[in-house]
Formats: C-alpha cells, structure tokens, sequence
C-alpha cells in the first residue's frame, strides 16, 4: 500500500527493490551512510543498517539479522570510511526484532560497543522458561482463535523462533521519549513510537531534516501491527497515536529500516491511519456476516497475495494482525470480539 504523495529520494534503493537484489551502500548525510544487511528467508530480503561517523564514535542502528554474510556487508561499508569492526562504539535498535537487533551481540562482542533499545520495549514474547510449554500454550491459543486443527503449528511459534528472540541481546542502555542524544557529532531526539512492538523509536536528526523510522513508516507497505502473546493489549491504538505524532515537518527525508528512502513523511502517517481506518472498517463487516473467530475472519478478509498464499510466518502475522484489529474494535465499544482476546465478549 503505497503513496503517491510522498516523493522517492532513495532511487536506486527503490530499483534494487523493484529488481529484487541488494541496493548498494550509499552515504546518505556525511558521515551517515545505509547499509543493506540480508535478511535470510524473509520477503523482506534486508534490512538498513545505519552507521553514523565521525572521529570519535561509530554508532550503528539497526544492525540487521545476525549471519556472517551480514557481518561482512557492515564491515564494506564500515571499510568505506577506515573504520574497523572493532571500532564500533554503540548500537541502537529502534525495536526488538531480530531483523534489527540481531547482530547486536555480534558486533558488541567484536568492539566492546553499548547496546541501547526504547525505554519502554522489553522480553515480551521471549518472557518464559519452558520453551516447549510456550509453543504448546501457543498452539491451544492459535485453536481458541479458530484456526484448524492441522495448522495450529503453522500458526503458532516454533521453539526455534523463541529461542531466535531468547538469544537476542539485552541493552545498556534505555533511550527515553523526548531524550537528546548526543553521538558522532549528531544530536538525535529520541522519539517513542509504540505500535510496532511496545517500545519502537525513532530517532529524529533535526539539523539535517531525517528521521531514521525503523518499521514505524515504511513507503510501501503497512509494517505489521500484532496482538502477541504477551506486551501490549491494545496495539494498534497505540500505533494510531505513533502515526498522528509523527505526522510533522513533512518536508523530512525518512529513512527506514526496509524498503527504500522517501520525503513526505506526514502524508505517509496519514495514508498509513486511513489504511487502518478502512481496514478495521472490513473487519467490522466481516464480524457482522457472523464470523465466530480470529481465524474466520483473517480467511475472509482482502489480502495482497491471497489468502491461500499465506504460509508460516505470513499465516501467524496475519492472524495476530487480524486479532489486533479486532481488538481495537472491542476496546473502541464497537463490537463484543471473538474468542482469546483481551476483554471480548464472546463466549468461548
């Protein structure tokens, strides 16, 4: 779901996208360059790393999926500027997911490096530990919500995706909403933009007009909102207010951690809300013809690839999407919900 107000400033970036290869690395301010980092397995294809520069500091946002293709590809751009692994002196993750925290504990290893994460993003899904039990609770909830009998373990999460996130790395640091910080010669006010997940950031570069968005606004694609195991009751409310505060200074260059570069952020927040808004608006119709679960009515709403196109981690995000949704719509006083969700009505 892309705009057409928004104007692309990463043009090759959006080529590599359309040619489905890497986009190269490219300093995008002095001292400021994006890194794709490969991210194995995924649609996604990579993540962008950011590493900030100067004389003194080397910090890197967002390092991307940990794998030792990835390392090498931070280290080339790193080369790029006679900077060595080892000189890396923090890292930022705008959320915990391991497309972007990942190599964290890599790199930190390798230099001695501070980690640092939102102040309010915590061990939500890795929070157990019995990971056996945790993807048998997992699969009764994926049956709760309706979903058949042979692709519950489908839906639900393996013991080696919880232990993928269990092995991430903790922070050093917390970075507060509002906070100014200080690095490689920039000053970067630390933005709290839950929804995502419950502590993503952004980090806004005022003197140079850029943000560094992370998942929050991407230029083509709705970035998943979940209802998860544990963690945040109500997403994407909170995802709704992350969109209307950081629908300012349009004119800013986003950079985000998929996809490619664009300006125009205030009309991606807005397209982004009325995206929301329609979509919530199908899931109440579907509700309404009497759908009785989660899973009824994920099957039954519009899908960019088709439904049937939808296999394991597509299937549960989903899944975990729809039920946010429907959540939102319980929490808001517009329909009693559907079984396994916080505060519905429905009887189970």
């Amino acid at each position: 779901m892309g705009s057409s107000r928004i104007e692309i400033t990463g043009v090759a970036q959006k080529q590599a996208w359309i040619d489905k290869v890497l986009p190269p690395i490219e300093e995008v301010r002095p001292g400021l360059f994006s890194i794709p980092v490969v991210f194995p397995e995924n649609p996604m294809r990579y993540t962008l790393c950011y590493a900030l520069i100067n004389d003194q500091q080397c910090i890197i946002i967002d390092p991307g999926f940990d794998s030792d293709e990835g390392q090498a590809q931070i280290a080339a751009a790193l080369r790029r500027a006679d900077i060595g692994m080892t000189e890396i002196t923090g890292i930022i993750a705008t959320h915990f997911h391991h497309d972007h925290l990942g190599m964290a504990a890599r790199l930190a290893k390798a230099s001695g490096a501070w980690i640092a994460l939102g102040e309010d993003e915590r061990r939500y899904i890795t929070d157990f530990t019995d990971a056996e039990a945790e993807v048998q609770a997992d699969r009764e909830r994926m049956g709760v919500w309706g979903v058949p009998y042979d692709r519950r373990a489908e839906g639900a999460m393996s013991i080696e995706g919880l232990m993928l996130m269990k092995n991430l790395a903790d922070p050093d640091l917390r970075l507060q909403d509002d906070q100014i910080l200080d690095v490689a010669g920039r000053k970067l006010r630390i933005a709290a933009t839950p929804g995502h997940t419950p502590g993503h950031i952004c980090l806004w570069n005022d003197s140079e007009s850029l943000v560094l968005a992370g998942d929050h606004v991407l230029p083509r694609i709705s970035p998943n909102v979940s209802l998860e195991i544990r963690g945040d009751t109500d997403p994407l409310r909170k995802n709704i207010q992350s969109l209307r505060r950081i629908a300012q200074n349009n004119h800013y260059e986003v950079a985000p951690a998929h996809e490619y570069r664009f300006r125009g952020v205030a009309d991606r927040a807005d397209d982004l809300r009325e995206h929301i808004q329609s979509r919530s608006d199908e899931v109440l119709r579907v509700l309404e013809a009497g759908a009785p679960s989660v899973h009824e009515v994920a099957r039954k709403l519009t899908w960019s690839r088709g439904w049937d196109s939808l296999g394991r981690l597509q299937f549960r995000l989903a899944l975990s999407e729809t039920a946010a949704h429907i959540q939102y719509l319980v929490t808001s006083g517009i329909h009693q919900g559907v079984p396994g969700l916080p505060g519905a009505h429905a009887k189970i």
